[in-house]
C-alpha cells in the first residue's frame, strides 16, 4: 500500500466540474506513472475547495483502480489536497473588488498633478 504524491498546475484539460448529490464538485486528473507502451496513466481526485486554472496543487494518497469494461479508472482514495501556489492575477482580481481605503480616501490625491512653481510654494 504505497502513497503517491503528485504536484500539478491546473489547466483546462486536467480539471472538470461534475454534478453530485451534494452539488457540483471539481475533479482533477493528474498523470501518475507511464505504462509499458510509454503512455501516461492518470488518476482523479475530488477537490473540496474552489480552484482555478493556474493554481498549483499537491495531491497525496493511495490509488485504487476500478475496471469499468474497456477502461480502467484510477482514483485517489482519501487524498490530501493542498494549494501550493495561487497566481498573482487571481489575487489581484479578488482584491480589486474591495476598496483600498488608504488610496481612495486620500484627500490630496487627484487626477491632475499639483503645480509647484518655486520652492516658496512647498509646504515644508
Amino acid at each position: 500500500m504505497a502513497i503517491i504524491t503528485v504536484t500539478t498546475q491546473l489547466t483546462e484539460k486536467n480539471m472538470r466540474t461534475v454534478n453530485t448529490q451534494k452539488g457540483p464538485k471539481q475533479v482533477i486528473s493528474v498523470p501518475i506513472i507511464k505504462d509499458k507502451e510509454g503512455n501516461w496513466v492518470y488518476a482523479s481526485s475530488f477537490v473540496n475547495f474552489e480552484v482555478h486554472e493556474g493554481d498549483v496543487l499537491t495531491i497525496s494518497g493511495r490509488i485504487e483502480q476500478k475496471d469499468d469494461g474497456q477502461y480502467k479508472n484510477n482514483n485517489f482514495i482519501f487524498p490530501t489536497v493542498e494549494r501550493m501556489y495561487k497566481p498573482q492575477q487571481q489575487q489581484v482580481t479578488q482584491q480589486s473588488s474591495t476598496p483600498n481605503f488608504g488610496r481612495d480616501s486620500d484627500p490630496l490625491s487627484s487626477d491632475s498633478p499639483m503645480d509647484l512653481n518655486s520652492d516658496d510654494s512647498l509646504p515644508f
